[in-house]
């Protein structure tokens, strides 16, 4: 089960404030042990923070994330009570969860050979008598 935020942007544009929103919200979602929250999609059709790409499903990122909104998952303005209050083990399993993933609109129009379809098919179709 996966929780998932798409921004079909063609430009970075603000991704960068809302992942960091997002990362705050997967915080929470482990928290809370929501059902839904396995895994952690951001998918986007434009990268965005290039200099920082490899690092954005870091544990530091999603720290860092959950601490700039603290006031809404802590309830404190303070950014030691933060802190105090931020669980490592949480931080470390938001970032093992998480995915970022980037499509292009070629991707969107790729289709399975009719080959390839009716192979699969076969596969998934019940043989009389086998059931």
């Amino acid at each position: 089960m996966f929780c998932a935020e798409v921004k079909n942007y063609s430009q970075p544009g603000d991704q960068g404030t809302h992942f960091d929103e997002f990362l705050a919200k997967c915080y929470v979602a482990v928290q809370a042990r929501h059902l839904l929250s396995d895994h952690f999609m951001w998918i986007t059709w434009s990268p965005f923070r290039a200099n920082s790409w490899s690092t954005l499903n870091s544990c530091d990122q999603v720290e860092a994330a959950v601490l700039q909104h603290r006031s809404r998952v802590f309830g404190t303005d303070d950014l030691d009570e933060a802190r105090k209050l931020l669980d490592p083990e949480l931080v470390r399993s938001v970032a093992d969860r998480l995915w970022l993933i980037v499509l292009s609109e070629k991707q969107e129009t790729l289709l399975p050979l009719k080959d390839w379809a009716a192979i699969v098919a076969a596969e998934i179709t019940p043989r009389e008598g086998s059931w």
